[in-house]
């Protein structure tokens, strides 16, 4: 990490660095977990590892899930008759069966990509984190000093 960090500091994209980080570490297989909102990015980037020469494994989100309402569970869409859930345990599971080296989080929300991460049974890095409000970036609301977000964030401290 520490070679990868001196070597393309500042030069290269996430991505980019990734793949340069996997390839120090000797990893061949590389897999992902994804959420479906980012099915098309999950498309490139899973082109991307390949033409890198990696091994790829990807599985989105809904796969081998229930439907929500069979839980009872709340839905985001109450007006769906089957809104599924996501199930990140089997995302983890289905890329510990084809003995990924390094596992990469893509989009998952809070909560499912710390499940994914605690069921992953190797080194776990983060490519992007859902923020469906800023455009996946979180921290935006932390550096827009008149931001909406930013004000109502710390108004709501007590």
């Amino acid at each position: 990490a520490a070679y990868v960090e001196a070597t393309f500091y500042s030069n290269i994209t996430r991505l980019q660095e990734t793949a340069e980080f996997a390839k120090a570490m000797g990893y061949k297989r590389l897999g992902m977990a994804f959420c479906i909102g980012l099915n098309d990015e999950a498309h490139y980037i899973e082109r991307y590892f390949k033409k890198q020469g990696f091994e790829f494994y990807s599985v989105c989100c809904k796969n081998c899930s229930v439907a929500k309402k069979e839980l009872g569970l709340k839905q985001v869409k109450p007006e769906l008759e089957h809104e599924a859930m996501c199930n990140p345990k089997f995302q983890a599971k289905f890329l510990n069966d084809k003995k990924v080296e390094l596992f990469i989080s893509c989009g998952l929300c809070v909560g499912h990509d710390s499940l994914f991460i605690k069921y992953s049974d190797a080194p776990v890095t983060v490519f992007a984190v859902k923020d469906r409000v800023l455009a996946h970036n979180p921290i935006g609301a932390l550096y827009l000093s008149d931001s909406y977000y930013k004000s109502k964030l710390y108004n709501q401290q007590k």
